[in-house]
C-alpha cells in the first residue's frame, strides 16, 4: 500500500509546531517531577508540583530549602530531570517506531525526541547568557554565580547542538519516510525544516522565554540557530 499523502507543508508545520509545544510542556512536567523526586531522595522536602499561572503552562516542583546540600548533590538534583527527560523522550520515540504506531502519535513522539536532543545544548547555552536561567543556570546561582566556566559551557552547548542536530534530522527523515519518498537533499532539508526545525525553534523559544531561561531577544536568536543548524546538518 503506498504511503498516504501528507498535509500541505504549511498545515503540517502548524500541526508539528503545536505538537512541539505540547511535547515541551510534557517534558517540563517530567523534568520537574524527576527533580522533585531527586530532591526528596537527597533530604529536601518535596511538596508536589505546581502549575504556574504566569506563564500558565509552566510546571515546577515545590521544594524546601536545599542550602545544606553539597555542591555535587545539588548538581545531581538540578540536572537529574534533564537526564531522565532525554531518556524518556528518546525511548518513547523508538518504542512507537518499533510498534508501528499511527502517524499522529509518531509525529508527536518525534517532536518530543527532537526537543529532548536539543534540551541539553539549550540548557548549557541558557546558563551562559546574561541573566540566563534553567537547570544549569540555577546550579551557577547555587555556586555563587562564578564567571569561570560559562564560556566553556556555551561552547559545549554549541558543539552538542551541531552533533545532536544531525541525529534529530536523521530521525525526522526516518519518520518522514513513512509518509513520502525522501530522496533529494533539498527535499530532505525542507522535510526536516517542516517537521523538526520550525517546531523545535518555536517550542524552544517559547520555553526559554516562558521559563525565564533567557531574554526574548536571546531566545529568538537561539531559536534561529537551532533552525539553521538542523537544516545544515541534514544529510
Amino acid at each position: 500500500m503506498p504511503p498516504r499523502p501528507p498535509p500541505p507543508p504549511g498545515a503540517l508545520t502548524i500541526l508539528c509546531s503545536l505538537g512541539a509545544l505540547i511535547a515541551a510542556w510534557a517534558l517540563t512536567a517530567i523534568e520537574a517531577a524527576v527533580r522533585g523526586a531527586a530532591a526528596a531522595l537527597a533530604g529536601v522536602p518535596f511538596e508536589g508540583l505546581r502549575v504556574a499561572t504566569e506563564p500558565p503552562w509552566l510546571v515546577s516542583p515545590v521544594l524546601g530549602s536545599s542550602d545544606g546540600l553539597a555542591a555535587g548533590t545539588t548538581a545531581a538534583v538540578l540536572l537529574s530531570g534533564t537526564v531522565i527527560l532525554i531518556i524518556t523522550a528518546l525511548a518513547g520515540h523508538f518504542a512507537l517506531g518499533v510498534f508501528r504506531a499511527g502517524g499522529v502519535t509518531r509525529a508527536l513522539a518525534l517532536e518530543g525526541a527532537v526537543l529532548a536532543l536539543l534540551w541539553l545544548p539549550t540548557v548549557l547555552v541558557a546558563a551562559a547568557l546574561p541573566g540566563g536561567g534553567g537547570p544549569a543556570g540555577e546550579l551557577y546561582r547555587r555556586l555563587g554565580a562564578p564567571q569561570a566556566g560559562r564560556g566553556a559551557a556555551a561552547a559545549l552547548g554549541v558543539f552538542l547542538l551541531a552533533w545532536l542536530a544531525g541525529v534529530a534530522a536523521s530521525r525526522s527523515i526516518a519518520v518522514g519516510r513513512a509518509w513520502m519518498r525522501v530522496d533529494a537533499l533539498e527535499f530532505r532539508r525542507r522535510l526536516v525544516g517542516v517537521v523538526a526545525g520550525v517546531p523545535a525553534a518555536v517550542a524552544m523559544g517559547a520555553l526559554m522565554v516562558g521559563a525565564g531561561w533567557a531574554a526574548p531577544a536571546w531566545a529568538v536568536g537561539w531559536a534561529l540557530v537551532i533552525l539553521v543548524t538542523l537544516r545544515m546538518r541534514t544529510a
